[in-house]
């Protein structure tokens, strides 16, 4: 998301996301992840730039980190970027990576054209 693009990894299986923060919280459900950032669907809106705390929850840990909201994908969600996370969210965050990573057929791919965003 700054840059170069990270490589993302889409969910096989409903991963649940909380977002906390701007005077509101929601839930979502996560659509594609990489180390530097995540895709939630979800029906709500906020402005770029909003920050707050997201969570999410796996059978092997949660990773609770500070994200940057930085688009909204239409007929989609939010894109966040995330900003602060522990050592040990980041071991988890690379954890998941790899499982998606290992749950990818090689024949699927992921860098297809990305849906359509709106920056406001």
């Amino acid at each position: 998301m700054a840059g170069k693009s990270a490589k993302r990894h889409r969910t096989p299986h409903k991963i649940g996301v909380g977002f906390l923060g701007a005077g509101t919280q929601f839930t979502g459900e996560l659509v594609n992840v990489s180390i530097s950032g995540l895709l939630v669907r979800c029906e709500n809106t906020l402005p770029v730039g909003t920050m707050g705390r997201l969570g999410i929850e796996m059978e092997y840990g949660t990773i609770r980190t500070v994200v940057v909201m930085r688009r909204i994908v239409e007929r989609v969600g939010l894109a966040f970027q995330f900003s602060h996370m522990t050592p040990r969210d980041r071991q988890t965050l690379q954890r998941l990576l790899l499982r998606l990573e290992l749950a990818t057929p090689p024949s699927s791919s992921t860098s297809g054209s990305p849906p359509r965003t709106t920056r406001r």
